[in-house]
């Protein structure tokens, strides 16, 4: 995999109609989120030093992006998000390049939207913003 445009980055979360994943309409900014807490075990026999063990991990997806109100065909739409919100409905979701080649990967699982944010100032685009908190296995995928 070489260097890529960033613009080919893409989140694919699934719509509230249960269709399949579907990149996010408009985005702008798309980010995935990976971390590991830590377990102390330091002892006496430290010698002063932190000892540490990898424990829990955990992942986060956030995105921001345009307002459309119309929609786009084939894509999730913000209002589609607000009613996963609202239901406390599961996302699934797809993090990756927008058309991935073999020797590519993905990443997929699945969490609750935690926050979502519209904003509009005078004489500018309105926007909305979408983080998504990961719950069970973040998966990576190689394309072939």
């Amino acid at each position: 995999m070489a260097i890529f445009n960033g613009t080919d980055l893409v989140l694919k979360v699934s719509p509230s109609d249960g269709g399949g994943d579907a990149k996010l309409m408009h985005s702008q900014t798309v980010s995935l989120s990976i971390n590991v807490d830590t377990i102390d075990i330091s002892t006496k026999d430290s010698s002063g030093f932190r000892d540490l063990i990898g424990g829990q991990k955990s992942f986060s997806l956030s995105a921001d992006g345009l307002m459309d109100f119309a929609g786009v065909a084939g894509d999730t739409e913000p209002d589609e998000l607000f009613t996963q919100a609202m239901n406390r409905t599961a996302v699934t979701f797809i993090f990756g390049l927008a058309s991935p080649a073999t020797g590519d990967y993905t990443y997929s699982g699945s969490g609750f939207i935690t926050s979502m944010e519209y904003s509009a100032g005078t004489e500018d685009a309105p926007t909305y913003s979408v983080s998504i908190e990961g719950s069970g296995t973040l998966t990576q995928n190689a394309v072939s």
